[in-house]
């Protein structure tokens, strides 16, 4: 008699933003390293390992919820972000009440010991830190006869706490790791854009990230590993192939591997990304890294303050930097400067002067974020030495320093907004066209639907509309949508969209956003460019205006400014 398998569900939620005019990328490399982890180990014939779809990874969660306890699974194994951990928790508790066999595994950047928040919910049954590929089988296998087991990465839920071993786990090669270069797992996505990881481990030792906390050796395939890999991935399908390393130039066969991708891209269309040290580039690295097709690179600088860097732990050489820059702008690759405030003794006048030096560069983008306080860096435990305010919830940003305060932090976030020609993430709030309307746009009306019944529509971002004459007078209705909106999903986006036929008071508009004012915020909503306006942006009210419509140039401003000024 065939023995039937058990099932494994396999979630890693995808990051929700408000930008429509990209696609976003949720690399499902982690469920294809565990899958291979149990082929590997001869267990795939004992256990069924199935991922979201794309089509799946856009649902809310009521539908997704259902979807998951219909396909009833044995084990639920999530990787966890700081844009995912909440949902994914409220996920998971949800499907355990659904399931009370269902055991949990989580893992992913967003385990750490000392986690303000993760231990404290009592949600999983097992936690990892680090690399679970390796010690996914045998998790499995403890799971299975009901016994726990005594690595150091891995915590298990006791009866008050949870419980880490104390065995070093091995850090295995990453060729050992992935999967190998043949196997159907290796495949562009639709619009022709692949993965791939050639390094596992960062030579760095950044105080701000997790790379040094996740593995204390550095793995790299071997250059023929690297070319085989791109060429399976060119003949199936791939444009652009984007390598996942922390630093792709740390890899010691660098030079190897872009001759081959040099050779690779002989007769063929294919662009390549890459994250690099570009102060320790030479002029020949440039040039090949050029003719091997890298069209774009990102380069970290972070700052330009050699005491700042210090404490952080980030070697620079500026003027290295400065030039390889300028020469790789020059080869017409698109260069994206990183720079970070918040750092610890970073003042307004060195990120206010480093934004403006990087702006110069032609032909380049800068990226100027927020430091975080992640659970498990350096630099979060030495908070306290630099008075670093950080919030206790994702994305944990750094709203001010010994020397830099909150007011230093909005100038600075102002600058940015200037040097960006925008104020405000969204294009505009009121209009006869709304470029940034989700695709999901569900009318409603006072026949329709009321505040009590279920909410219409099906993804995680949604946009309603408030239709019919004299809205003003349907504004109790209104405010109960919204109510049961957010609390049947209060992880999702929502857009509320007025279609008025005429111009409504505003006080309409006010109590909208009294009402979305009454619930917790999101993640997104906690970065200091929205919270240090007090705007939101996870819930945001627009108008559609209609052709033919009456509504005088001033109406329409006064709606615009009051929606600005509430909304990022």
């Amino acid at each position: 008699m065939k023995s039937v398998k058990k099932k494994i569900l396999f979630l890693q939620l995808p990051r929700l933003d408000n930008d429509t005019g990209k696609e976003d990328e949720n690399l499902p490399m982690a469920g294809f390293y565990l899958s291979w982890a149990l082929e590997k180990a001869g267990m795939e014939r004992l256990w069924e390992i199935r991922g979201l779809t794309p089509e799946q990874e856009e649902l809310d969660d009521a539908h997704l919820l259902r979807w998951m306890a219909e396909w009833r699974p044995d084990i639920l194994c999530a990787t966890l972000y700081l844009w995912n951990i909440e949902r994914t928790l409220h996920l998971a508790r949800k499907l355990k009440e659904r399931l009370p066999d269902l055991r949990i595994i989580f893992g992913g950047p967003e385990v750490a010991p000392g986690h303000p928040f993760l231990f404290k919910s009592r949600v999983p049954d097992v936690v990892v830190a680090g690399e679970g590929e390796f010690l996914f089988p045998f998790i499995l296998k403890a799971l299975h006869r009901g016994e726990k087991t005594n690595f150091n990465q891995v915590a298990w839920k006791g009866e008050r706490q949870y419980h880490w071993g104390t065995t070093s786990t091995p850090s295995p090669s990453l060729s050992d790791a992935l999967p190998p270069p043949e196997h159907p797992c290796w495949r562009p996505d639709p619009r022709g854009t692949a993965y791939l990881e050639t390094g596992r481990g960062c030579p760095l030792r950044c105080t701000y990230c997790r790379y040094p906390h996740m593995r204390d050796t550095i793995s790299f395939l071997t250059a023929d590993d690297v070319i085989q890999r791109a060429h399976i991935l060119v003949k199936r399908g791939a444009r652009q192939i984007r390598f996942v390393d922390p630093t792709l130039n740390a890899n010691p066969r660098f030079r190897q591997i872009l001759q081959g991708l040099k050779e690779l891209r002989r007769n063929r269309h294919i662009d390549f990304f890459a994250e690099v040290r570009a102060d320790v580039l030479g002029e020949d690295d440039v040039m090949l890294l050029r003719e091997a097709g890298f069209t774009e690179l990102e380069a970290g600088v972070q700052s330009r303050d050699a005491n700042v860097l210090r404490r952080v732990r980030r070697p620079l050489r500026i003027d290295s930097l400065e030039r390889n820059i300028r020469l790789m702008t020059r080869e017409g690759i698109r260069v994206t400067i990183d720079l970070m405030y918040g750092l610890p003794g970073q003042r307004k006048e060195e990120v206010l002067e480093s934004i403006e030096w990087a702006w110069g560069f032609r032909h380049s983008d800068v990226q100027c974020l927020q430091t975080l306080l992640l659970p498990g860096t350096d630099l979060k435990g030495k908070a306290r030495t630099w008075q670093m305010k950080a919030g206790h919830r994702p994305p944990y940003g750094v709203i001010s320093t010994k020397t830099l305060s909150f007011e230093d932090i909005q100038e600075i976030e102002e600058y940015l907004n200037e040097k960006q020609a925008s104020d405000c993430m969204t294009q505009r709030f009121v209009g006869y066209r709304l470029p940034d309307l989700f695709a999901e746009r569900i009318g409603l009306s006072p026949g329709m639907s009321d505040g009590a019944r279920e909410i219409p529509g099906c993804t995680s971002r949604r946009a309603l509309l408030f239709q019919g004459t004299n809205l003003y007078s349907m504004r109790e209705w209104i405010r109960k949508v919204i109510s049961r909106a957010i609390q049947s999903e209060p992880h999702m986006l929502w857009q509320f969209i007025l279609r008025p036929e005429t111009e409504e008071p505003l006080d309409l508009i006010e109590e909208m956003i009294a009402e979305i004012r009454k619930y917790p915020v999101l993640w997104l909503d906690r970065f200091a460019c929205v919270k240090g306006w007090d705007r939101i942006a996870s819930r945001r009210i627009f108008i559609l205006l209609k052709r033919g419509g009456r509504y005088s140039p001033a109406w329409k401003d006064a709606a615009e400014t009051l929606l600005e000024d509430n909304f990022y």
